[in-house]
């Protein structure tokens, strides 16, 4: 991505935090230029008072609703360019978890291997605070499983379901589904 200071900056501050409702929160927009994915609005909220923040992102030239499929065979596979909006969905059906498009869903550009990091992150949380020892095995089973993938030793597939058209997955590999609207 290209540096967001050669680029026109929005900043507006003083303005309500939707979650502790002070007039503490700055919105910020810029636009950038993805080398694989074109120009990009770029949207971050934080609040100066309560600490909360979110970002999300659209492309400029919205795609069409899909659902994009990857299958992830290899390390150098770790390395494709995932760009997901806070409308999108996402799924690794391999290990039956998922990331649905709600409000609070943040929209990031990475790659394959950021994603798993996310996904691994949420999950090592929810093993650490997890009373079911049964709940607890299933997380950690999937954590193994996710430390194969990034080694190489396991494969997976990775999809994201977004109906505004502001993700992707670039790679000659995508399988690309159109949503009906």
């Amino acid at each position: 991505m290209t540096d967001a200071s050669n680029k026109d900056i929005l900043v507006v501050e003083n303005q309500e935090c939707p979650v502790c409702m002070q007039p503490k929160a700055v919105f910020s927009e810029y636009e950038t230029e993805d080398p694989f994915a074109g120009a990009i609005a770029i949207f971050t909220i934080k609040c100066l008072a309560c600490g909360f923040k979110n970002s999300d992102l659209e492309f400029v030239n919205p795609g069409v609703p899909a659902e994009y499929s990857i299958d992830v065979e290899s390390v150098e596979d770790l390395n494709i360019r995932v760009i997901k909006s806070g409308e999108c969905e996402i799924k690794i059906p391999t290990f039956r978890i998922s990331v649905d498009s709600t409000m609070s869903s943040e929209g990031f550009i990475s790659n394959v291997e950021g994603v798993l990091q996310k996904f691994k992150k949420q999950i090592e949380f929810l093993k650490e605070s997890e009373e079911d020892k049964d709940k607890r095995k299933k997380a950690k089973n999937i954590l193994k499983g996710i430390e194969q993938v990034l080694r190489g030793d396991k494969k997976m597939t990775l999809k994201l379901i977004d109906k505004s058209g502001n993700s992707a997955i670039v790679s000659d590999k995508v399988k690309v589904k159109k949503l009906k609207k």
